[in-house]
């Protein structure tokens, strides 16, 4: 298969090309809203619907088609990214995203069992993972590509777009707050106000977008006669991009092992940090009894290294982040592997919450802005999505391995696989990812200069 550049992606003016960003940027936002809030959604849920923890099977099963949808809609937006243009492919995206979250907002039970509210969602979550999935590769290369002629700060500019997903992380915590200090923590009779409004805002950012419509630049000196154009059969196949794709893809993938995993221990890590004996209500008098309030300070904690990721995503380079980040995800994983149970509070609190701060100051960041640079005009959306879907594969295995290890083997040996893993992806990244800091889009001359 060969693409032609699509006549709609041409050289904008500056305006413009700041534009696509703050598209990329709140499409993002949108992305990490509408992932984070079913969390939250599927705790206030539980409670109304099984009388607390009591259908894990079915939240697996709702939770699992999110991201089988995200991986579906990344493989299959950055091909349309690369056949339709960003823009128009962009657009189809959020409007999956408005469907799937306000889908998900009128969710019922489809049975006299109120667990089958969970087979709903599972559907409308798998619709809207699907646009999730596709603002991946699309929002990175729009990123990259708006700042075509200036290499120097395009690192700054991808991962800043990519910051928008921390806040969007954060807000969750904060709108289910106050949604459930509004409407109430829902009961068995209730219509559930609460959990419907957090699921259904997240079609917001869409619709705000719905009028904007993007266009990105072609990548300098690309090559527009399509008997030159590379396929992305050959770009997989050709040595010098193979090895690259090892290293975007296999980063990510490794990553997310340890990402989505970790994400699993928060219950266990906050009730530890919190004293709290038994469920965690989702509001209460006080912090120890207030899951919003605790699932807002990791995130807060968190939420700096992604703007530490901007202040030097140019001054270090994305593969020296990469690599401290792992290196970094090593130590701390090691520590709570072997201090799980022994730590302070405070201390567990701190060491914790900076797991998040080093993969986000890191391979968060970094694998994100990687696979937009990296490869030729014509497949990089492609195989931006084909990293980015690998990522999410990765978090499939996360989320279904390091349970099973956690209740079998104990928290401490789950944490010491994370460590691994990190240690793993270190390793890939020294071998196999190139750092294009200040030196032009790969493609722009193909092969001949990558």
């Amino acid at each position: 298969m060969s693409f032609a550049v699509p006549s709609s992606l041409v050289l904008p003016d500056k305006p413009k090309s700041n534009r696509n960003a703050w598209i990329a940027s709140f499409s993002n936002l949108s992305t990490a809203f509408n992932l984070v809030n079913i969390n939250l959604g599927h705790v206030i849920l539980q409670n109304q619907y099984c009388g607390g923890d009591n259908c894990k099977n079915a939240v697996t099963v709702a939770g699992t088609a999110c991201l089988a949808g995200a991986i579906l809609g990344q493989l299959t937006f950055g091909y349309v990214g690369d056949c339709l243009g960003r823009g128009p492919a962009m657009r189809l995206t959020m409007f999956l995203s408005i469907i799937g979250s306000l889908s998900s907002a009128f969710a019922l039970p489809l049975s006299e069992d109120g667990q089958s509210i969970f087979t709903f969602l599972s559907v409308t979550r798998l619709i809207l993972g699907v646009g999730v999935g596709g603002v991946y590769p699309l929002a990175a290369t729009m990123a990259a590509e708006s700042s075509s002629g200036d290499d120097k700060n395009r690192g700054r500019t991808v991962a800043l777009v990519f910051s928008m997903q921390g806040v969007g992380q954060v807000l969750v915590p904060i709108v289910g707050l106050g949604l459930l200090t509004l409407f109430g923590v829902p009961d068995r009779e209730s219509s559930g106000l609460a959990w419907r409004f957090l699921l259904g805002i997240g079609a917001l950012p869409g619709i705000l977008l719905a009028p904007f419509k993007a266009k990105v630049p072609e990548s300098n000196g690309a090559v527009t006669n399509n008997q030159n154009k590379m396929t992305v059969w050959q770009a997989i196949k050709h040595p010098v991009y193979f090895k690259k794709l090892l290293g975007t893809a296999g980063g990510w993938f490794i990553f997310d092992i340890t990402f989505y995993g970790n994400a699993l221990f928060a219950p266990t890590v906050l009730k530890s940090i919190f004293h709290v004996d038994g469920e965690v209500p989702v509001v209460g008098p006080d912090i120890q009894h207030n899951l919003c309030l605790q699932l807002m300070i990791v995130a807060l904690i968190g939420l700096p290294g992604y703007f530490v990721a901007v202040a030097f995503m140019d001054r270090l380079g994305r593969k020296i982040i990469q690599m401290q980040g792992f290196l970094m995800l090593t130590a701390l994983y090691g520590i709570l592997a072997i201090w799980l149970d022994q730590l302070p509070s405070s201390v567990l609190l701190i060491v914790y919450g900076l797991t998040y701060f080093f993969s986000n100051f890191g391979p968060n960041s970094t694998t994100f802005i990687l696979p937009a640079e990296t490869f030729p005009f014509e497949v990089r959306s492609t195989l931006n999505g084909f990293s980015a879907a690998m990522g999410k594969l990765g978090a499939v295995v996360g989320s279904s391995a390091f349970k099973p290890i956690a209740e079998s083997y104990g928290n401490d040996k789950a944490m010491a696989v994370c460590a691994l893993c990190a240690l793993l992806g270190f390793f890939v990244t020294v071998c196999f990812v190139e750092d294009r800091r200040g030196r032009g889009m790969a493609g722009d001359s193909f092969v001949a200069n990558a």
